[in-house]
């Protein structure tokens, strides 16, 4: 122990600037980075306006020519909901359903939904369970070439 104690500058000036340096560099090397990731996290690119959604459900819910069904109109926790939706013109193999809570903050998840044979598109979902009772899941359905539907989902416990 004597030994460190010797290691260490004898002016408390001098070790706290041996402490700063490194700290100043690894704080402006690890900035960029950090404010990107804050930046890739905001959910700007989603209407505001719940009535610019299309509200998934039983019933067929049509959005710029995008015809999406679910088979339940009030999707539960870690239980399968299938999704059929019939994209007119769409030359994708598969579309993703990208999804985040309106109410909580549970991150973002994301579904495939694969072409049939017939042109149709299918898929499951399967939400994470939260603790809130009610939830409502906000989020795009995306071809492959950048065309967007807004989507949301009703889920309850």
């Amino acid at each position: 122990m004597a030994h460190f104690l010797s290691l260490l500058p004898k002016n408390r000036t001098n070790f706290i600037w041996l402490l700063l340096i490194p700290i100043a560099l690894l704080t402006g090397f690890y900035t960029p980075s950090i404010i990107s990731a804050i930046h890739s996290t905001k959910h700007a690119d989603l209407p505001l306006e719940p009535s610019q959604y299309c509200a998934l459900s039983t019933q067929q819910c049509e959005q710029q020519g995008v015809a999406i069904t679910l088979d339940t109109d009030i999707a539960k926790p870690l239980k399968a909901t299938h999704i059929d939706v019939n994209w007119q013109g769409s030359q994708s193999d598969k579309l993703m359903l990208t999804l985040r809570g309106l109410e909580m903050d549970l991150g973002i998840v994301k579904f495939p939904i694969l072409k049939q044979k017939d042109g149709q598109y299918k898929g499951t979902i399967v939400l994470p369970i939260c603790t809130y009772t009610k939830m409502t899941w906000i989020g795009t359905l995306t071809d492959q070439q950048g065309n967007k539907v807004y989507t949301s989902i009703r889920m309850e416990k």
